[in-house]
């Protein structure tokens, strides 16, 4: 349009100075024209590009979202009744194991600290008849070569609790274990929980006459059994037929306990 403008030829200088001027009014609305068309078109497409793009987005966020809510209802569907009985099944198998484990564990401390205490117990008192024992000048009961639930002697010399030539007799009664003597006449428990108790002496033909073996068995009802034994030989006895022997003073020996 405008290279038809200019290719008009004008009569006169007037003519042509319209000509220009009409050109260049034309050139003028025509660029204003050809302007606006472009940014209106960036305009529109700069409003409808984010459009776009948020829907092409919300395509794609939406695909993974139903996927998801598939998953998710998949795994929310349950246990079937075959599934519980196998897993209460498992539970109940461990849970029995647990239980006899910690059962056995709790059984062998108790038995242990039951243990530890009748071995206290009774060590204490064979340790208290061995040196009652052992300070006697003769043996009335049990006879050579004999065995019996009770022991009667007599010790030669005074204590705190006894006087000289005291007789003294350790006997069971029940499950208790006493101290019987005449002066003053008391009957003191020396151990509980004792099962049995037993005195044996010794004989002349085995040289261990006068030889006294102790036998103490103590047990308790909630478990726990010790079973004990030592031996003593009185020092005070007279001479006898064997003569004197390394472990007879001759009633020459007492027992002397620092202050």
């Amino acid at each position: 349009m405008i290279k038809a403008l200019f290719n008009r030829r004008p009569e006169n200088s007037e003519q042509t100075q319209y000509v220009i001027l009409n050109s260049f009014q034309h050139l003028v609305k025509l660029l204003s024209y050809e302007t606006l068309n472009q940014v209106q078109g960036d305009k529109d497409a700069f409003s409808h590009q984010p459009t776009k793009s948020l829907k092409c987005n919300y395509e794609k966020l939406r695909t993974p979202c139903l996927s998801g809510r598939q998953a998710n209802s998949e795994l929310q569907r349950g246990f079937t009744l075959i599934e519980t009985i196998v897993v209460i099944v498992i539970l109940s198998i461990v849970s029995a194991i647990a239980i006899k484990f910690l059962a056995d564990s709790l059984r062998v401390y108790t038995m242990t600290v039951n243990q530890k205490t009748l071995f206290d117990e009774g060590k204490l008192t064979l340790e208290r008849m061995c040196r009652d024992i052992r300070d006697g000048q003769n043996i009335t009961v049990p006879a050579a070569g004999a065995s019996n639930t009770y022991i009667t002697f007599t010790r030669t010399n005074a204590t705190a609790q006894d006087v000289a030539s005291e007789a003294i007799t350790f006997r069971l009664f029940g499950t208790t274990l006493y101290e019987i003597k005449a002066t003053p006449a008391a009957n003191t428990p020396l151990a509980a929980n004792v099962s049995t108790f037993t005195a044996t002496q010794g004989t002349a033909a085995a040289n261990t006459l006068n030889e006294i073996t102790l036998a103490l068995n103590l047990s308790l009802t909630g478990g726990g059994n010790v079973t004990l034994q030592t031996k003593v030989y009185p020092k005070n006895l007279p001479r006898d037929a064997m003569g004197t022997t390394y472990k007879n003073f001759c009633q020459n020996w007492m027992e002397y306990i620092s202050p």
